[in-house]
């Protein structure tokens, strides 16, 4: 309801007028709130209740009634939302204006309320971090540094389905909305754009956070086509000019919602944000491309990887998938061969074929020095960082 806490002050100012101190009547008109939201589910909307108890300070369900005359030290107030928060640990209701807790081990509405209310806090703080960073001109390597030599990924990307290894005779699918497989269950990956790949995708990704974690989050990062090419280990032709171009279109073109226990929410999330080419066909010619600043939550409390560079980009597509899942974890369980499957986004079906592909990943894995050893057994992949 729109209207929710002008009713709630309305009834108050009733309360007052009845004799009531305004404490007290606070507190009336909070159970009235609570008791509606939970013993009448449907009456509130969550979102609305949401707003209002974690906006209302005044409401307060521990305010001492008004005695003395002398003014005292009074304990800090627990609002709503703090009780809300206490509720949804414990898994059960607090008793309300007389109403017994039955104590039901389901979710309640009053468990959907106390997550909305969180996730309304934590998207303020992230929002307030993140804007605090910009205003002290923080750039990504302060937050997540790594050498020249090497180059980062989530670990959120790292295990997920976000870059595919289709193969590259097969057309990109147009995703909308579409949920990314993601080796954590807790982690929810939704996606519109098109598909990505580690063949070429996830590699100029990479090197544009190279070029830009020097520089203020959310300022614009420069360089050349030409250097691109170069740093990639690819030709310098037309061809390989427009595969540059063709990357950077599709990574602009990316929406991504991430919803993690680590933060709330990632909406609209971009990996490429606006990037214009001058003196296009040039071989000087200049990209000038804008990072979403909020790509620093992905990275935030160590939750990224580094890799050597100059041995991580030459190996396949599916050896790169591969070795993404082992870095991000210091000792690597033994992986199904059908879960790095869907890590992959492979959309091979014959289980022989695929422990074949999985093998010869790994064999390059070992060849190129990126692990000490790594096997295939009894339909699990096994790996010594």
């Amino acid at each position: 309801m729109a209207d929710l806490r002008k009713v709630a002050r309305k009834h108050i100012e009733d309360l007052v007028k009845k004799g009531l101190s305004p404490d007290e009547a606070a507190l009336q008109a909070a159970k009235s709130v609570y008791a509606a939201a939970t013993s009448m589910p449907g009456v509130q909307s969550v979102a609305a209740i949401s707003v209002a108890m974690s906006q209302s300070s005044l409401i307060d369900f521990d305010a001492p009634p008004q005695k003395a005359t002398v003014p005292t030290k009074r304990p800090k107030k627990r609002t709503v939302a703090e009780h809300l928060d206490d509720a949804l640990k414990a898994r059960k209701q607090p008793q309300l204006a007389g109403i017994p807790n039955k104590g039901v081990s389901k979710k309640t509405a009053l468990d959907d309320i106390a997550d909305a209310v969180q996730e309304r806090k934590n998207t303020e703080k992230m929002l307030t971090t993140v804007a605090g960073m910009q205003q002290m001109e923080m750039s990504l390597f302060q937050v997540a540094p790594w050498d020249d030599d090497l180059r980062a990924i989530p670990n959120d990307l790292g295990r997920s389905a976000v870059f595919t290894t289709r193969n590259k005779a097969t057309k990109r699918v147009a995703c909308e909305d579409k949920l990314i497989y993601h080796y954590n269950q807790e982690i929810e990956i939704t996606y519109t754009g098109i598909e990505l790949r580690a063949d070429d995708d996830e590699l100029v990704w990479q090197q544009i956070l190279e070029y830009a974690k020097h520089s203020p989050l959310g300022q614009n990062v420069e360089f050349t086509l030409y250097q691109l090419c170069i740093d990639l280990g690819w030709h310098i032709n037309k061809f390989y000019y427009n595969r540059a171009l063709s990357c950077l279109k599709r990574l602009k073109a990316t929406c991504f919602s991430i919803k993690s226990p680590r933060h709330c929410t990632l909406k609209n999330l971009s990996l490429l944000g606006d990037f214009d080419i001058e003196k296009d066909g040039n071989k000087k010619a200049v990209c000038k491309a804008h990072l979403d600043p909020f790509l620093v939550v992905l990275f935030a409390n160590d939750h990224y990887s580094k890799v050597m560079w100059s041995k991580y980009r030459t190996i396949s597509p599916t050896a790169r998938r591969m070795f993404d899942y082992f870095v991000t974890h210091a000792n690597p369980y033994p992986l199904k061969l059908e879960t790095f499957c869907l890590i992959c986004g492979s959309e091979s079906t014959r289980i022989k074929k695929w422990t074949e592909q999985s093998k010869a990943a790994g064999k390059e894995l070992m060849d190129v020095g990126l692990v000490e050893k790594t096997w295939v057994e009894k339909g699990y992949i096994h790996c010594i960082r």
